[in-house]
Protein backbone atom coordinates (compact mmCIF):
# COMPACT_ATOMS: atom_id res chain seq x y z
CA UNK A 1 0.00 0.00 0.00
CA UNK A 2 2.33 2.20 0.95
CA UNK A 3 4.52 1.69 -2.15
CA UNK A 4 1.28 2.43 -4.21
CA UNK A 5 0.87 5.72 -2.60
CA UNK A 6 4.78 7.02 -3.03
CA UNK A 7 4.18 5.68 -6.87
CA UNK A 8 0.89 7.97 -7.42
CA UNK A 9 2.79 10.93 -6.10
CA UNK A 10 5.15 9.89 -8.02
CA UNK A 11 2.69 10.00 -11.46
CA UNK A 12 0.68 12.84 -10.08
CA UNK A 13 3.41 16.03 -11.70
CA UNK A 14 3.79 14.13 -14.48
CA UNK A 15 0.48 13.19 -15.66
CA UNK A 16 -0.09 16.99 -14.80
CA UNK A 17 3.15 17.77 -17.28
CA UNK A 18 1.47 15.37 -19.84
CA UNK A 19 -2.08 17.08 -20.03
CA UNK A 20 -0.50 20.74 -20.85
CA UNK A 21 0.64 22.05 -24.42
CA UNK A 22 4.92 22.81 -24.84
CA UNK A 23 3.46 26.46 -25.21
CA UNK A 24 1.93 26.24 -21.54
CA UNK A 25 4.62 25.01 -19.98
CA UNK A 26 7.23 26.82 -21.52
CA UNK A 27 5.51 30.16 -20.99
CA UNK A 28 7.90 30.82 -17.70
CA UNK A 29 11.23 29.99 -19.47
CA UNK A 30 9.70 32.03 -22.33
CA UNK A 31 9.63 34.96 -20.49
CA UNK A 32 12.63 34.39 -18.45
CA UNK A 33 14.54 33.84 -21.56
CA UNK A 34 13.17 36.95 -22.89
CA UNK A 35 14.52 39.11 -20.00
CA UNK A 36 18.01 38.11 -21.13
CA UNK A 37 17.29 39.10 -25.08
CA UNK A 38 16.97 42.55 -23.03
CA UNK A 39 19.92 42.35 -21.17
CA UNK A 40 21.82 41.25 -24.32
CA UNK A 41 22.93 37.83 -22.78
CA UNK A 42 22.58 35.94 -25.85
CA UNK A 43 24.71 33.18 -25.05
CA UNK A 44 22.41 32.48 -22.01
CA UNK A 45 18.97 32.73 -23.81
CA UNK A 46 20.63 30.17 -25.73
CA UNK A 47 21.44 27.85 -22.74
CA UNK A 48 17.83 28.47 -21.29
CA UNK A 49 16.07 27.65 -23.84
CA UNK A 50 17.76 24.36 -24.69
CA UNK A 51 16.73 23.61 -21.37
CA UNK A 52 13.46 23.51 -21.35
CA UNK A 53 13.19 21.93 -25.02
CA UNK A 54 15.19 19.19 -23.30
CA UNK A 55 12.15 19.03 -21.06
CA UNK A 56 9.59 18.90 -23.48
CA UNK A 57 8.07 16.94 -26.38
CA UNK A 58 9.11 19.24 -29.06
CA UNK A 59 9.96 22.65 -28.94
CA UNK A 60 7.56 25.55 -29.33
CA UNK A 61 7.47 28.31 -32.40
CA UNK A 62 8.09 31.30 -29.58
CA UNK A 63 11.65 29.43 -28.24
CA UNK A 64 12.62 28.93 -31.81
CA UNK A 65 12.13 32.81 -32.42
CA UNK A 66 14.27 33.66 -29.09
CA UNK A 67 17.04 31.37 -30.51
CA UNK A 68 16.85 33.10 -33.63
CA UNK A 69 16.89 36.32 -32.52
CA UNK A 70 19.66 35.38 -29.88
CA UNK A 71 22.28 33.78 -33.11
CA UNK A 72 21.16 36.75 -34.67
CA UNK A 73 22.50 39.03 -32.35
CA UNK A 74 25.35 36.84 -32.22
CA UNK A 75 26.16 37.36 -36.20
CA UNK A 76 25.16 34.23 -36.60
CA UNK A 77 22.32 34.61 -39.04
CA UNK A 78 22.61 31.58 -40.88
CA UNK A 79 21.83 30.00 -37.62
CA UNK A 80 19.14 32.00 -36.91
CA UNK A 81 17.61 31.87 -40.57
CA UNK A 82 17.28 27.58 -40.05
CA UNK A 83 15.69 28.72 -36.52
CA UNK A 84 13.11 30.80 -38.01
CA UNK A 85 12.51 27.88 -40.49
CA UNK A 86 11.95 25.62 -37.79
CA UNK A 87 9.45 28.10 -36.45
CA UNK A 88 6.57 27.12 -38.96
CA UNK A 89 6.62 23.52 -37.95
CA UNK A 90 4.85 24.35 -34.82
CA UNK A 91 1.84 26.66 -33.97
CA UNK A 92 1.88 29.98 -33.60
CA UNK A 93 -0.48 32.80 -33.11
CA UNK A 94 -0.72 35.32 -36.24
CA UNK A 95 0.93 38.16 -34.43
CA UNK A 96 3.95 35.63 -33.69
CA UNK A 97 3.92 34.65 -37.58
CA UNK A 98 4.09 38.51 -38.56
CA UNK A 99 7.13 38.45 -36.54
CA UNK A 100 8.81 34.82 -37.94
CA UNK A 101 7.77 36.65 -41.29
CA UNK A 102 9.70 40.06 -41.22
CA UNK A 103 13.09 38.26 -38.95
CA UNK A 104 13.28 35.89 -41.95
CA UNK A 105 13.27 39.11 -44.62
CA UNK A 106 16.06 41.06 -42.19
CA UNK A 107 17.73 37.47 -42.06
CA UNK A 108 17.81 37.12 -45.47
CA UNK A 109 18.88 40.71 -46.34
CA UNK A 110 21.69 40.51 -43.80
CA UNK A 111 22.75 37.22 -45.46
CA UNK A 112 22.77 38.76 -49.14
CA UNK A 113 25.10 41.20 -47.60
CA UNK A 114 27.58 39.25 -46.03
CA UNK A 115 27.67 37.38 -49.00
CA UNK A 116 28.49 40.25 -51.19
CA UNK A 117 30.26 42.41 -49.10
CA UNK A 118 31.80 44.52 -51.60
CA UNK A 119 29.62 47.71 -51.96
CA UNK A 120 27.91 49.42 -55.00
CA UNK A 121 31.07 49.54 -57.21
CA UNK A 122 29.07 53.08 -58.59
CA UNK A 123 29.26 54.88 -54.77
CA UNK A 124 25.69 56.00 -55.55
CA UNK A 125 23.02 56.59 -53.49
CA UNK A 126 19.34 55.59 -54.62
CA UNK A 127 16.42 57.81 -53.94
CA UNK A 128 14.71 54.68 -55.04
CA UNK A 129 15.92 50.74 -55.56
CA UNK A 130 14.64 47.36 -56.79
CA UNK A 131 13.93 46.81 -52.65
CA UNK A 132 13.73 49.98 -50.91
CA UNK A 133 14.79 50.47 -47.39
CA UNK A 134 12.23 49.78 -44.68
CA UNK A 135 12.11 49.65 -41.52
CA UNK A 136 11.18 46.44 -39.72
CA UNK A 137 7.60 46.08 -39.00
CA UNK A 138 6.42 48.69 -41.52
CA UNK A 139 6.85 52.75 -41.34
CA UNK A 140 3.77 52.12 -38.07
CA UNK A 141 6.49 50.67 -36.33
CA UNK A 142 8.65 53.10 -36.97
CA UNK A 143 6.75 55.61 -36.08
CA UNK A 144 5.73 53.76 -32.91
CA UNK A 145 9.21 54.37 -31.74
CA UNK A 146 10.60 57.08 -32.83
CA UNK A 147 7.11 59.14 -30.23
CA UNK A 148 8.32 56.23 -27.87
CA UNK A 149 11.77 57.63 -28.06
CA UNK A 150 10.60 61.49 -27.89
CA UNK A 151 8.33 60.37 -24.57
CA UNK A 152 11.97 58.36 -23.33
CA UNK A 153 13.57 62.32 -24.12
CA UNK A 154 11.08 63.89 -22.36
CA UNK A 155 11.10 66.13 -25.54
CA UNK A 156 8.84 68.91 -25.21
CA UNK A 157 6.59 68.57 -28.67
CA UNK A 158 3.21 70.76 -27.66
CA UNK A 159 2.40 73.10 -30.35
CA UNK A 160 5.52 72.12 -32.65
CA UNK A 161 3.97 70.33 -35.70
CA UNK A 162 6.51 68.87 -37.99
CA UNK A 163 9.98 68.25 -38.46
CA UNK A 164 11.21 66.76 -42.28
CA UNK A 165 14.33 64.82 -41.94
CA UNK A 166 16.59 63.58 -44.27
CA UNK A 167 19.11 60.32 -44.07
CA UNK A 168 20.98 57.94 -46.08
CA UNK A 169 19.87 53.90 -44.94
CA UNK A 170 23.88 52.54 -45.39
CA UNK A 171 24.11 48.88 -46.58
CA UNK A 172 24.61 47.61 -42.99
CA UNK A 173 20.98 49.53 -41.93
CA UNK A 174 22.15 51.78 -40.26
CA UNK A 175 21.38 55.87 -40.56
CA UNK A 176 24.06 57.77 -41.75
CA UNK A 177 23.83 61.51 -42.64
CA UNK A 178 20.96 62.70 -40.68
CA UNK A 179 19.91 66.24 -41.36
CA UNK A 180 17.04 68.39 -40.79
CA UNK A 181 15.61 70.10 -43.81
CA UNK A 182 12.76 71.42 -42.17
CA UNK A 183 12.75 72.14 -38.40
CA UNK A 184 11.01 73.42 -35.64
CA UNK A 185 13.33 74.63 -33.08
CA UNK A 186 17.07 74.20 -32.55
CA UNK A 187 16.49 72.23 -29.03
CA UNK A 188 13.91 69.97 -30.64
CA UNK A 189 16.06 69.57 -34.08
CA UNK A 190 18.88 68.08 -31.99
CA UNK A 191 16.89 65.84 -29.31
CA UNK A 192 15.51 64.60 -32.81
CA UNK A 193 18.88 64.51 -34.74
CA UNK A 194 20.02 62.45 -31.40
CA UNK A 195 17.24 60.13 -31.08
CA UNK A 196 17.50 59.12 -35.17
CA UNK A 197 21.10 58.41 -34.16
CA UNK A 198 19.95 55.74 -31.91
CA UNK A 199 17.51 53.98 -34.34
CA UNK A 200 17.34 50.77 -34.48
CA UNK A 201 18.99 48.90 -38.26
CA UNK A 202 16.52 49.05 -40.99
CA UNK A 203 16.24 46.35 -43.74
CA UNK A 204 18.66 47.59 -46.88
CA UNK A 205 18.02 49.12 -50.06
CA UNK A 206 18.62 45.89 -52.51
CA UNK A 207 19.97 47.01 -56.49
CA UNK A 208 20.74 43.90 -59.16
CA UNK A 209 20.96 41.81 -55.83
CA UNK A 210 23.39 43.43 -54.18
CA UNK A 211 23.04 45.94 -50.87
CA UNK A 212 22.94 49.86 -51.79
CA UNK A 213 22.75 52.78 -50.06
CA UNK A 214 19.28 54.61 -49.95
CA UNK A 215 18.11 58.26 -49.26
CA UNK A 216 15.03 59.00 -47.63
CA UNK A 217 13.11 62.09 -46.56
CA UNK A 218 10.16 61.97 -43.87
CA UNK A 219 7.89 63.94 -42.31
CA UNK A 220 7.75 63.71 -38.45
CA UNK A 221 4.67 64.41 -36.51
CA UNK A 222 5.92 65.72 -33.32
CA UNK A 223 2.42 65.99 -32.11
CA UNK A 224 0.50 62.66 -33.10
CA UNK A 225 1.54 60.12 -30.41
CA UNK A 226 -0.47 57.32 -28.76
CA UNK A 227 1.32 58.86 -24.98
Amino acid sequence: MKFTYIYLLLLLPILSFAQHTPEEISKEYVAYAYDLLEKEDYDHALIKTDEIISLLPRSTAELQYIRALAHHHLDLDIEAQKEVEDMYNYPMTDELKMHADELSLLLKHEIVKEANTEKDTSGKIYKMAEVGASYPGGMGEFYNWFHGALHSHGVDREGHGRVYVQFVVNIYGNLDDVKIIKGVSEDVDQQVLKILGDCPKWMVAVQNGKPVEQKIVLPLNLEEHPY
